[in-house]
């Protein structure tokens, strides 16, 4: 018997989904209406969006952030956004299940440790299929860091 898959809310499961949407409704937009961006950008259902399971977790999050630094190094910043998509919609090699929740937490980690900017705007455009602006992103790391702070 299978267990079914336990749901990943992206906005209540992940620090840096929740200030995302922080900034989004600061906009004057929903909670609903980010979400409904989301599946239709990655071309998802509500029930593909699910956590993965540890053991695979622990594994990626080892191989991922390596390929990533590999593409920082050899500046190759559009495959980083190719990179957290495809993972995003189950569509890696790695990682043929929709992950949304390893790309949340790549996301988390490039916009905590490195100067990638257009990155994440492209990244975060894409992932909600809207254009988003640098602006956006300077308030999500606003957001995220003062929550760290206390």
């Amino acid at each position: 018997m299978d267990k079914k898959p336990y749901p990943f809310l992206p906005f209540e499961d992940s620090l840096v989904g929740e200030k995302i949407l922080l900034v989004w409704q600061e906009s004057h937009h929903s909670e609903k209406n980010l979400k409904e961006h989301l599946l239709k950008a990655l071309g998802l259902t509500e029930d593909q969006i699910v956590f993965t399971p540890n053991a695979i977790k622990q594994k990626l999050m080892v191989s991922y952030p390596t390929e990533i630094r590999h593409l920082i190094d050899e500046k190759k910043f559009s495959q980083i956004t190719v990179l957290l998509l495809n993972i995003a919609k189950g569509k890696s090699e790695q990682c043929p299940t929709p992950a949304l929740d390893i790309t949340f937490e790549l996301i988390e980690w490039i916009l905590t440790g490195f100067d990638l900017d257009d990155v994440l705007v492209e990244t975060l455009s894409a992932l909600f299929g809207t254009t988003l602006t640098h602006a956006f992103v300077d308030q999500v790391r606003a957001e995220y860091i003062k929550e760290l702070r206390g």
